[in-house]
């Protein structure tokens, strides 16, 4: 698929230390045709919701494992996520899984088991995507932003815009994928509310990406702030709301401070 350093290379050493595992995407039949069913090289098995309910049931019991009080409804996992787009799963034997999640979620052995997901929504932008859901019961394995890398390269996606909480360590996993532009205040607010933020990830640099995946991107903060200071923190979405270019830089999050690095990247 690629040398070690490419980012299909990169990919390539994910799966092959972790065998057994695979990429799924679970969605719509009408949208198999859409998707890039080879994201860097890697094969993905489109499964329809419609004919694979058991699959969609699972990946409901574990989103709701994951996120107690506001884990995915099931009307909203037909309606808004199957319907509208499509999941990618990381598939893997369930001995990968802890015994507490094998007993929860029903599996065990080399039963096929959801090891991790990510969901992101299109939006009326041709090209942006936005990021929903992104789960993991692999800790350790760098499944998380695999995952998420490879089900945008499986949409096609161009830009990414998720939201984020300051003081959530998912911030760390999310600049994995590089550098996260600040966009601003979440529309319509959030229920965490003044710890929520927009971020934007622009994901067509693959070069770029694969630096970042491998940790090679050097990106040295020119702004520290604390990730409790909300006053601090709501005068930075005030900035990137006027137009002032502000990107948090891995890891995002480190010893309690928010890395920022204000202006243009190059």
């Amino acid at each position: 698929m690629g040398d070690g350093d490419s980012l299909p290379g990169q990919a390539e050493a994910f799966l092959s230390a972790h065998p057994g595992a695979s990429l799924v995407a679970l969605g719509s039949g009408e949208h198999a045709g859409a998707l890039n069913l080879s994201p860097l090289g890697v094969p993905v098995t489109f499964l329809p919701a419609e004919r694979n309910v058991d699959l969609a049931m699972r990946y409901l019991s574990l989103n709701q494992f994951a996120f107690g009080g506001i884990g995915v409804p099931r009307w909203v996992l037909s309606d808004l996520y199957l319907l509208p787009g499509a999941i990618g799963l990381l598939r893997c034997p369930a001995r990968m899984l802890s015994a507490s999640v094998q007993e929860r979620l029903g599996v065990a052995g080399d039963e096929p088991a959801i090891g991790a997901a990510y969901y992101a929504a299109p939006s009326l932008t041709p090209g942006l995507f936005i990021g929903v859901s992104l789960l993991s019961v692999l800790p350790g394995t760098g499944a998380s932003p695999w995952v998420k890398a490879l089900t945008l390269q499986m949409l096609r996606a161009r830009r990414l815009r998720g939201v984020a909480q300051w003081d959530n360590p998912s911030v760390r996993v999310h600049s994995r994928l590089g550098p996260l532009r600040l966009v601003g205040r979440v529309p319509g607010g959030h229920e965490y509310g003044e710890r929520s933020f927009v971020y934007e990830s622009e994901l067509t640099d693959l070069t770029r990406l694969a630096d970042a995946m491998a940790r090679r991107l050097s990106l040295t903060p020119t702004l520290r702030v604390s990730a409790t200071d909300l006053p601090a923190l709501s005068a930075l979405l005030d900035r990137a709301e006027a137009g002032e270019v502000l990107h948090l830089v891995y890891p995002g999050l480190e010893a309690g401070q928010v890395l920022v690095r204000e202006g243009p990247l190059d």
